[in-house]
């Protein structure tokens, strides 16, 4: 992955401002009034400096009217700085939301193999902490370049009409002051992705402990945990200590230019004056501006902090956006009408991305509508691989599929999803109620309908039981329910859904004997008429389906039914035997 911020970046970056143009225009119009206010301040100061050694006379009516001038000055600034402030947040915020939105949008678009490489805490940081710094930068980016640039392009030119000899002295100084950023930039931009790199594993390993934390108290594992997230913490306290000792020495360097600059006004300011070169009230005007000189060194490195914090976020948002989904949508996507659930695999061929031998090789079998078939063999053998690929969870390497003879590569997720039902060994429960976790299958469903779906998991009469019945609230992974019970809630899931097609991947291996039973019953119902494809660990699920294909090889050795496979006294008929099946 690319570490560096570049032009592309850059383009995708400022992209982000284009829905926002106006409310941009306006934030950058009042900072330009705030900066221009500022600059004005000192002359002013200076003239009314002026017009006090000239004496009392006719003097006072000028004097009121600059000093008149001064406060409207200052409230054009502080309802300058009042609206920009507000907006620009507004909008730096609005922008950070897009950037959420399509971060979680490319999410859920990569693949398994995306997922299976990256912890769920890495993912959920650069979501959340790495983008949390963009309003800001959004923000103050630009408004904070363009009031540096008027401040100090503005007293440049005045202080050059004022003195220029002095002007030059002072001003020699800001190429040392462009050498130091630079060298601070790129320390501060290395220190800051390592720490948020710490962070994220830090996040990753905390949202590992959280979520599987049965297994730790159940292992008696909490100090050993705690000592493995100390060293994370630990790690991640170090790159910040690392970064802040950067920040530290930068800014202070940075910060004392402006007093500098102001020995240096009031030696040579003083010198002058001795010699008769220069008055004291224009001396007094270019220490004014000389010290408005201190404001924008500050906002400069207000922004370089800002950039630098916003910069290494965007740069881990880019790795993240620039990651290629291994399944697309296709260009012109075949329509299907009305499924009628006919799956065939042609010669198919697949290796997973990483990896260069093949897990399956000229593999072919067709399902017809409405018939059961089921996978056994080995484990490792690739029996959810078939079930993934028929999901179009990978696209295949070599050969095709095709769901009504229509090729899946030309279909659309959406219509294929909607056809396609998948019940796992491990099954996904999201922390809300019961209904909303049924709802889950199909999002408009009536509270009717999601009763009759759980009516026909068998589980209706369990969650009647619960305090709040379907508004119960089943915790994080359906923390609070046997794995029966979230295996049927699944089950109430497809009811609802009613696709054509199911695939059931070891979906009862995991559990015991009574739920096992239970959930088999509710399965046999959902098979009813529809097209299914069964993963199977135990073989004594399966001695009911239309067909069995025995996986071997990186294909198909044997297939029949349980009765003609058994007949043949093969590789299947071995296997039944040592499950203790003997018809």
């Amino acid at each position: 992955m690319h570490t560096k911020f570049t032009r592309k970046r850059l383009k995708k970056f400022l992209s982000y401002y284009k829905p926002h143009r106006r409310i941009f225009a306006m934030d950058m119009s009042f900072a330009a009034l705030s900066a221009i206010s500022v600059l004005l301040f000192p002359l002013l100061s200076g003239k009314i400096t002026g017009l006090v050694m000239e004496g009392w006379g006719e003097t006072v009516r000028r004097l009121v009217w600059c000093i008149l001038l001064l406060a409207g000055l200052t409230v054009l600034r502080m309802v300058s700085n009042m609206i920009y402030a507000y907006f620009g947040h507004a909008m730096g915020a609005k922008m950070e939301e897009t950037m959420r939105d399509e971060l979680f949008a490319h999410y859920e678009k990569l693949s398994f193999h995306f997922h299976a490489k990256h912890d769920v805490g890495q993912l959920m940081t650069v979501l959340s902490n790495d983008l949390s710094g963009m309003t800001e930068l959004f923000h103050h980016g630009p408004e904070d370049l363009l009031m540096t640039v008027i401040k100090f392009g503005g007293a440049f030119v005045i202080l050059m009409a004022i003195d220029w000899r002095l002007t030059v002295l002072l001003f020699a100084l800001l190429p040392v002051l462009a050498v130091i950023s630079v060298i601070n930039d790129r320390r501060m931009e290395r220190a800051l992705l390592r720490s948020k790199a710490d962070r994220a594993h830090m996040n990753s390993h905390l949202e590992d402990v959280l979520s599987g934390i049965r297994t730790v108290k159940a292992f008696g594992a909490e100090r050993e945990e705690a000592g493995r997230f100390h060293v994370y913490n630990h790690r991640y306290t170090d790159s910040q200590c690392r970064f802040y000792k950067i920040e530290a020495i930068f800014y202070e360097v940075m910060g004392s230019f402006p007093q500098i600059l102001t020995m240096l006004t009031i030696c040579a300011g003083g010198l002058m004056i001795g010699l008769g070169k220069m008055e004291i009230p224009v001396l007094v005007t270019f220490l004014l501006y000389v010290g408005t000189l201190a404001e924008p060194i500050q906002t400069m490195l207000n922004f370089m902090r800002l950039f630098e914090e916003g910069k290494s976020g965007f740069i881990r948002y880019m790795e993240m956006m620039e990651v290629t989904p291994l399944v697309n949508e296709p260009e012109n996507p075949v329509t299907l009408p009305e499924a009628r659930g006919e799956i065939c695999f042609e010669d198919v061929s697949f290796h997973y991305p990483d990896a260069e031998e093949n897990v399956l090789e000229h593999l072919t079998f067709s399902v017809a509508s409405g018939e059961s078939v089921a996978f056994a063999g080995a484990s490792g053998i690739g029996k959810t691989t078939v079930s993934m690929l028929a999901a179009r969870f990978y696209d295949v390497t070599g050969g095709k599929i095709t769901l009504d003879g229509a090729d899946l590569r030309q279909l659309s997720n959406r219509t294929l999803r909607e056809n396609i039902g998948l019940v796992q060994q491990e099954v996904t429960i999201f922390n809300g109620t019961v209904r909303d976790n049924i709802r889950f299958g199909r999002p408009g469903a009536s509270d009717e309908e999601i009763r009759q779906a759980a009516v026909q998991a068998g589980i209706d009469g369990y969650i009647r039981t619960l305090p709040q019945g379907y508004d119960t609230i089943v915790g994080t992974k359906g923390i609070t329910l046997s794995g029966g019970q979230r295996q049927r809630i699944s089950i109430a899931r497809l009811f609802l859904k009613n696709p054509k097609i199911l695939i059931l991947d070891e979906a009862t291996s995991a559990l015991d004997y009574e739920s096992e039973l239970l959930v088999q019953r509710s399965l046999e119902k959902l098979m009813q008429g529809r097209t299914t494809i069964i993963i199977a660990h135990r073989l004594s699920t399966i001695r009911n389906v239309d067909r069995i294909y025995l996986l071997g090889g990186k294909s198909i050795v044997e297939s029949g039914s349980h009765a003609q496979l058994m007949a043949q006294n093969g590789e299947y008929a071995r296997l039944c035997e040592i499950s203790g099946i003997t018809q």
